[in-house]
Order: C-alpha cells, then structure tokens, then sequence
C-alpha cells in the first residue's frame, strides 16, 4: 500500500508518546518509587518484574486475539482507540501520585498501564507490517517509525532537563512534568493515526489457534533466530537501562546530570537512524543489524575508563555509545515484517499481530 507523507507522518506520530512512555518506565520511575516514594529497591524491583513477566505473558494471547478479529473498523484501530484512555489514566496515576503510595498502588497502575501498552504496541508494529509490503519501504517505515520514536525520547528526556537547568532537582516534579508531556502527546497523535491512516482491507478471517501459533514458530527457523536475538539484545538494554540513573549517581557521582546526560546519548542514537537505514539498503538489514551490535560489544569496555565527576568524558562516552542505539529496533521490526510476508505466502493468512507480539 502505498501512503502519503502526511499519512506516514501521521502513522509514525504514534511513536512520539509510545517512546515518551517506555523509556521512563525503565529509566525514571524505579529509582523514583524505589528513593523518592521510599518503596525500597527490593519491592520496586520485584513489582516491576512481576508486571513485566505480565506483559511478556500478555502480548501473544493479544496478538491471536487482534489477529482472529475483525471490526468494520478494523482490526488494529479499535485497540489503539481502547488503549489511549488506559494509558492516559495509568500514566496519570503512576506518574503524578498524591501523597504516599504503597507497593500495591504500584503495581496495580503498572497492570493497567501494561495493557494499554500491548493494546497499542502490538497493534502499531503489525499494522505497520500490513502498510507496507516492499522490502525496502519497510526498512523506509520503519526506520521512520524509528526516528519517530527517538525524536520522543529526546523531547521526553528533554522535561528533566530542563528541570535541571531550572534549577528543579526534585524527582517527583521532574516525573510530573514527563507524566503530563505524555498525555498531551498521546491524544493527538492516536487521533491522527486512527482517522487518517487506512488499514488494509482482510480478505479472509484469520483462523489460527494456539496449536497454530506454537507450530508456526516451531517451523519458522528465521523466526526462532530472531526471536533469541531480540531476546538477547532485549536483555542487554533492559538491565543497563534500569539501572544507568543508579550508576551516574552512586558510581559517577553525576546524579544532577543525567537529565542531560541520557538526552545527549539518544540524541545521537537519532542522528544516527539515517545512517543505518542506507547500511540497511546496501548490506541488507540482517548483516547491517550484527555489525551495529558488534560496535556495540566494541565499545562496552570503555565504561570501565570513566571516573566519578567526569562530565564531559562520560558524555562522550554515551554519546558514541548511542550512536547504534536505534538500529536494532527499526531492523529487527522491518526483518519480522519481511518473516510474516513468507508465511502469509505459506498459509494465505495475515498474522502480523502473532509474530509481533
């Protein structure tokens, strides 16, 4: 299909609350209940992983569901409108709590909040899979997308910031601050996406079952392969990104920073997006996507060279380190779009919702 750029514009817009959401979930929010609220670290982390385990057991049952039903709608633009008020009340409850909150509250919101993610992210990914259909305009739409996204977590990283700069050292106004950014990104960008952006058309009910699903990823050796590298990757960026606040300010002794610190650090990650997407088109995304995660590797010892109080090392630092930040998620994304192509061929059935998920 192929689409306008205002409504490439307005489908990769849902990308600017989605990253302005997901990073501060890793980043921001553990040390702010864990410090600020007075949680401690041990039910902090243990809340946090329990609802991630919630999401990760979540998102297949969603993607079979999306992908067997069907509204005159369609069928990913019913969920995104479903998710956009979970996420607005969620984000609201998690982000500007009154007063005192207990573990339960916590944990309570992230649920909430983490089905209004999987409504919305796995409904956007498959959709986007669905939009186009080249191999090469997926890389373009995802590498889009991509920007998109990066381009939220700067604005997002920017709030704290800009607190710092203010001289606003308090966490829970730095939070407030991102909280209410992210609501006022969410509506209109979903809005745009859902009343602008055509879906394509089903030609046939999607009949799968869970028999279906665990057979089609059994037999699929690329999926498997892609899964573990999502899933290895998935790992290396969630623990370095849960605890990056803990390091600049225990380790570095830059806690005052860091604002402005992880803004530089994704603002190369974004500088970089378009020159991934032309290694992409020359190399092919699956080479491309093992050299940007060997620069990675490369560059890790590094860290160990950092001293505490050290400002401008540590920024040059993370900022070359993000330079592949990116690429593996607009890469892995645009290869599972590719995947689900083969097997729409094998089985006449478009599943981008399961394999997305």
């Amino acid at each position: 299909m192929q689409l306008s750029r205002a409504r490439v514009l307005a489908f990769v817009s849902q990308a600017l609350p989605i990253a302005g959401l997901g990073l501060p979930i890793v980043i921001y929010l553990p040390p702010f209940y864990a410090e600020e609220l007075g949680l401690g670290l041990t039910a902090v982390g243990s809340i946090f992983m329990i609802t991630r385990f919630f999401d990760v057991a979540i998102d297949p049952a969603f993607g079979l569901l999306a992908d067997r039903h069907a509204t005159r709608w369609g069928r990913r633009k019913p969920w995104i409108a479903a998710a956009l008020p979970i996420l607005a009340l969620s984000v609201w409850q998690i982000f500007l709590p009154a007063g005192a909150v207990s573990g339960t509250y916590l944990l309570i919101w992230l649920l909430v909040l983490y089905v209004g993610w999987t409504f919305a992210t796995i409904s956007i990914v498959a959709w986007s899979a669905e939009l186009a259909t080249d191999y090469d305009a997926r890389t373009r739409l995802q590498g889009a997308y991509q920007a998109m996204l990066m381009i939220g977590l700067i604005a997002v990283l920017a709030v704290p910031a800009v607190y710092e700069a203010a001289g606003v050292l308090s966490m829970r106004e730095k939070m407030r601050g991102v909280g209410l950014f992210i609501i006022v990104l969410l509506v209109p960008t979903f809005i745009a996406a859902i009343t602008s952006v055509p879906e394509v058309p089903l030609t046939e009910r999607a009949h799968v079952d869970w028999r279906g699903v665990l057979a089609t990823l059994w037999r699929s050796r690329p999926l498997r392969r892609l899964l573990l590298a999502d899933l290895l990757v998935g790992l290396s960026s969630g623990v370095s990104g849960s605890l990056v606040v803990f390091v600049m300010k225990d380790a570095l002794a830059l806690g005052q920073r860091s604002g402005v610190l992880m803004l530089c650090y994704f603002l190369s990650g974004c500088i970089a997006i378009p020159l991934w997407v032309k290694i992409g088109a020359r190399i092919e995304k699956h080479t491309t996507l093992i050299w940007a995660q060997l620069y990675s590797i490369l560059l890790l010892p590094v860290f160990f060279l950092l001293t505490p109080g050290n400002f401008w090392l540590a920024l040059v630092v993370l900022m070359l380190f993000g330079i592949p930040y990116a690429s593996h998620r607009f890469l892995m994304k645009a290869i599972m779009a590719d995947i689900t192509d083969e097997d729409q061929v094998r089985t006449g059935r478009m599943q981008a919702g399961v394999y997305f998920s």
